[in-house]
């Protein structure tokens, strides 16, 4: 699943972060700093807008099935053309 696996993309990092010590590593260091601030802020909007989706389309009992497949739909289209945690030089 994706968010896991973005999760675990995002333990990895931190745990590169964390070995780097020397006074070498400073530039890497806050490089992979920022890395990390700007996945993490893209990943907590994404799961906003998940749990947005999730009460607003397919909580709403005034939409019907085929309602809540045509928005999950559109949803995923949106996504697909403009990944959530697409990277900004693609």
């Amino acid at each position: 699943f994706f968010l896991l696996d973005a999760y675990r993309a995002l333990e990895l990092l931190e745990e590169y972060y964390n070995r780097l010590d020397s006074p070498e590593d400073k530039p890497l260091k806050n490089a992979i700093d920022r890395v990390i601030k700007v996945f993490k802020s893209r990943l907590f909007q994404a799961l906003l807008d998940i749990q947005e989706f999730y009460e607003s389309i397919l909580l709403d009992e005034q939409r019907d099935r085929s309602a809540k497949m045509d928005a999950t739909l559109n949803l995923a289209d949106e996504w697909e053309k403009q990944p959530i945690l697409k990277r900004n030089n693609q």
